[in-house]
């Protein structure tokens, strides 16, 4: 056994000294020095830490203002108006560590539907900027989530192109004060504006409100790995188009 193979061997630096290998033994001189290899230094162009967005919009209909950070703790202020619709946007920050500020006001349509509609085209829009041209992140997250009687499933790609199918079973019910229709809509918008192409499936349950929170825990949990960036590849675009921004 040569030095050098050595070296390649334990993963070292520079080896100097006499060795030998006898069968399954490495015999080694005294005089030998093995020196650790030194470890690389990340490029300082992959940093991470402008992944934030801020975003206001203002129509007839509502005024929304969200404020994320992609590489958070999972920290929220969340004021729509709408507890349930607090309540399931507190999920996607808590469990995709995502820091989210956000404070709606919309009319007064008794469904919440311009409400819910709006806060999805603004947080679509705010994790697409976050996003920028996507160098470093994995692209693709999947997770499931329970919730007592519910179990859901969510597949993300944040590859630039905005497309969803959802299935919630939630057509016809009430979750908290919302329509059961209103959680499809906001996934499909947030899809939309956020260039993710999102499966989203309620698998079972019988609760609308555990349905409908499973579901965005599991999309919670699919986006945090679909933005997490990738220790392997922090300075590639995981596309062989070379762009998922469009």
């Amino acid at each position: 056994m040569t030095t050098a193979s050595l070296r390649r061997y334990a993963n070292l630096g520079t080896v100097t000294g006499q060795v030998t290998r006898v069968g399954n033994r490495v015999y080694v001189s005294r005089d030998l020095t093995a020196n650790p290899r030194r470890a690389r230094r990340r490029n300082a162009d992959t940093s991470v830490s402008g992944r934030q967005a801020s975003l206001t919009r203002e129509t007839s209909e509502t005024r929304v203002s969200v404020e994320i950070n992609l590489d958070g703790q999972g920290r929220y202020a969340i004021q729509t108006g709408e507890a349930m619709l607090d309540h399931l946007l507190a999920q996607l920050a808590r469990h995709g560590l995502i820091d989210i500020t956000l404070t709606a006001r919309g009319d007064a349509i008794p469904d919440a539907h311009h409400l819910a509609e709006d806060v999805a085209i603004v947080l679509g829009r705010a994790l697409r900027q976050a996003i920028g041209d996507g160098t470093g992140i994995r692209r693709m997250g999947s997770a499931m989530a329970p919730l007592d009687d519910a179990l859901a499933q969510a597949v993300v790609d944040a590859g630039g192109r905005g497309y969803a199918v959802v299935h919630t079973g939630l057509e016809g019910a009430r979750v908290g004060d919302m329509a059961g229709e209103l959680v499809s809509h906001f996934l499909e918008r947030l899809a939309l504006e956020g260039g993710l192409t999102l499966h989203a499936r309620v698998l079972s349950g019988s609760d609308p409100h555990h349905k409908a929170e499973a579901l965005f825990k599991a999309l919670a949990r699919a986006l945090r790995q679909a933005v997490e960036i990738d220790p392997r590849a922090t300075n590639q675009v995981p596309s062989t188009k070379g762009t998922i921004s469009g």
